[in-house]
């Protein structure tokens, strides 16, 4: 921990030790400023002020439970009540602060919504915070309520939860809030399959917290998300992904994609199961089990697609190779499923354009214009697969269900 930052969080809780006479004459909302200290230095990184933000609030408790009643008639005091509990502050404080009966009616109402959303009373949290405009009050306070708006609303209406969010991270750039409030909107335009903002976000949360004691937690939660919007998107839209993925280290990416790949072969998107294991060829070190893996995953993807010869070479080539044991029976799928394609019957059809593309190799004349794509093949692989797209398609559902039995997901 830097220095600076050690003196900083010792003078933000030395500061609220029992029998200071300093913290005896400061207002409950100077007090509670601490907390933001604390919380600025975690978004920074500082694991020493999350280690110390526990006994701050303990300590912080006592003190505005000894103020006096008349403190809570400034709606500045009743709303650091706010912020003290939403960031994890005893309810008892609160509940001090309800039963002194100096509160105005508004400061009233949001203390004891926050109280509801602490204690899981969503019903009612939502009857006194929902009409309540975070822009109204002050940035700090206003920050914290919109959190606690947006998680009611999450469940139910995911959309209206990330505009609650947005309106978060205006109200406290560079804070921990925006830290939360970014976190939290990424994971529901994953859930809403928003793509355009999974990535914007995600990448504004990697470049701007990339520090924050929260940011490692985040990647893992980030990377299953990931996963899932590589295999909804495009070609155009995995190339966004990949960019995302390169601002982690190259230890953080291979496993990731890694996981796209698998997973994508699992769901039968063969696309994104070729593009996710070339990444992770290039990444994985030489003869690793990673390695290993990326070519398995590369070669059932290339046999299913349009490379069959070169994908069916990559998984016969690591027969004598160490694969963890899902993988070892993955690739016995994956070749069981390559030397059926190789023996389907084809149709007179496609005898017959196999055989015009052979001809015209031999008299070196340029085969006839294909008419469809599956007759865009080589020549070479025409001559060694059926290259219909009810075929592909069968052996695809076929290494789909064998991925899908493996991984647990049918019975």
């Amino acid at each position: 921990m830097r220095p600076r930052s050690a003196i900083l969080i010792g003078l933000c809780v030395s500061v609220i030790t029992a029998g200071s006479g300093l913290a005896q004459t400061r207002t409950p909302y100077e007090i509670v400023r601490s907390i933001q200290a604390l919380h600025d230095q975690m978004a920074l990184g500082s694991h020493a002020a999350q280690a110390a933000m526990p006994g701050l609030l303990r300590k912080l408790a006592g003190r505005l439970i000894a103020a006096p009643r008349s403190a809570w008639r400034d709606p500045r005091n009743a709303h650091a009540v706010v912020v003290y509990i939403l960031s994890g502050g005893q309810i008892r404080v609160a509940r001090t602060v309800l039963e002194s009966g100096q509160c105005t009616p508004l400061e009233k109402q949001i203390i004891e919504g926050a109280v509801a959303y602490l204690e899981g009373d969503r019903s009612r949290a939502k009857s006194l915070l929902g009409n309540v405009d975070p822009r109204s009050l002050e940035a700090a306070v206003g920050s914290h309520v919109a959190l606690a708006q947006a998680a009611l609303l999450a469940d139910d209406n995911p959309v209206q939860a990330m505009s609650v969010l947005d309106i978060a991270r205006v109200l406290a750039p560079g804070t921990l809030v925006e830290d939360a409030a970014l976190r939290r909107e990424v994971f529901l335009a994953e859930k809403t399959e928003n793509f355009a903002k999974f990535v914007f976000l995600s990448g504004q949360y990697l470049r701007r917290f990339r520090h924050s004691v929260y940011a490692d937690s985040f990647r893992r939660t980030f990377g299953k998300a990931t996963v899932h919007m590589a295999l909804l998107g495009n070609a155009g839209q995995r190339t966004e992904v990949a960019e995302l993925v390169d601002t982690m280290n190259a230890q953080e990416q291979l496993p990731l994609y890694l996981r796209i790949a698998r997973s994508a072969i699992v769901e039968g998107k063969f696309g994104a199961a070729k593009w996710a294991s070339g990444k992770a060829v290039k990444l994985a070190p030489q003869n690793s089990v990673e390695a290993h893996r990326a070519i398995l995953y590369h070669g059932a993807a290339s046999v299913l697609t349009t490379d069959y010869a070169n994908g069916l070479a990559e998984l016969e080539g690591l027969k004598e190779k160490r694969l963890p044991h899902a993988d070892s029976m993955l690739q016995g799928a994956a070749i069981g499923v390559a030397q059926d394609i190789r023996t389907w019957p084809r149709s007179d059809q496609q005898a017959d354009i196999a055989a015009d593309q052979q001809a015209a190799e031999q008299n070196n004349k340029p085969p006839s214009p294909p008419t469809s794509p599956a007759q865009a093949l080589p020549a070479a692989l025409a001559a060694t697969i059926t290259s219909s797209d009810s075929t592909i398609a069968q052996a695809q559902q076929m290494l789909v269900q064998s991925g899908a039995i493996l991984e647990g997901r049918m019975q």
